[in-house]
């Protein structure tokens, strides 16, 4: 949906910067996110907001009057338009996912390259390591119930993170035989590296490069003036993992 005037079609503009939405930002809220839970693009939302906003306006409803819930109307129109997907949500997830895993394996490598020892996994340690990878790549496809239920499916998962992280601990303590040997040095700087790409990949996946990919609305700006896009929103994500890698590992360094 383009609104044209004078003839030929207006500038898109920040959706959420419209009075309409801000009226009712709890819907809006809520039909974005599902539909971004579903990976449809941002332009294709802000055609559908604007779409909503020009029947309130032309029947004086609100949108849930119009349209009931905003998160059963995303769904209805997801299932009947199928617009092409970004993807955006799923990488997301899978590089927060490798970040963390590499956080954990390459900071616990620090120990050993101080001894002058080589990072070393039994078969529990390995059990352990594996539990928690399923764990974090899980997340992607739980997005949605972790936020419509986060106690009920957050908390197992977190349980079964800590009980992983104990294992691996235990399993640490226990006299077994060795089953994987790696250069500890190799380990912690090489997975800081991979880290720091997929810190850049998530950067340019959130929108940090260019425009991303962001809720338009092909409706007539309220005003002419656009407010600069701020980047430390989508930075600041892209970066905790690298900074706590940095931290832990100069504190291993510094207490060894």
């Amino acid at each position: 949906m383009h609104t044209p005037s004078d003839g030929g079609p207006v500038a898109s503009q920040d959706a959420w910067r419209r009075p309409f939405v801000k009226q009712h930002q709890q819907w809006c809220d809520d039909f974005v996110l599902e539909l971004r839970m579903r990976d449809v693009p941002g332009a294709v939302i802000g055609d559908h907001l604007a779409e909503v906003e020009a029947h309130c306006v032309e029947s004086g409803e609100s949108p849930a009057e119009a349209f009931g819930p905003a998160t059963d109307y995303a769904r209805r129109l997801d299932t009947e338009t199928e617009p092409g997907r970004v993807g955006g949500s799923w990488t997301v997830g899978a590089l927060a996912a490798g970040k963390v895993i590499a956080l954990i394996v390459g900071t616990s490598a620090a120990f050993p390259w101080v001894r002058g020892e080589e990072l070393t996994y039994n078969g529990v340690q390995l059990a352990s390591l594996a539990v928690v990878l399923i764990v974090l790549l899980s997340l992607p496809l739980l997005v949605r119930l972790l936020i419509e239920r986060p106690w009920r499916v957050g908390l197992p998962l977190i349980v079964v993170g800590a009980l992983a992280g104990a294992g691996s601990a235990a399993g640490g303590r226990l006299d077994l035989p060795t089953v994987l040997s790696l250069p500890a040095a190799v380990v912690t700087v090489g997975l800081f590296v991979v880290v720091l790409v997929m810190s850049w990949a998530e950067y340019r996946v959130l929108g940090g490069e260019g425009d991303g990919d962001p809720v338009i609305s092909p409706l007539t700006p309220p005003d002419a003036v656009q407010p600069r896009r701020r980047r430390w929103p989508i930075l600041l994500p892209a970066l905790l993992v690298p900074i706590a890698y940095v931290v832990l590992t100069a504190v291993t360094f510094a207490l060894g």
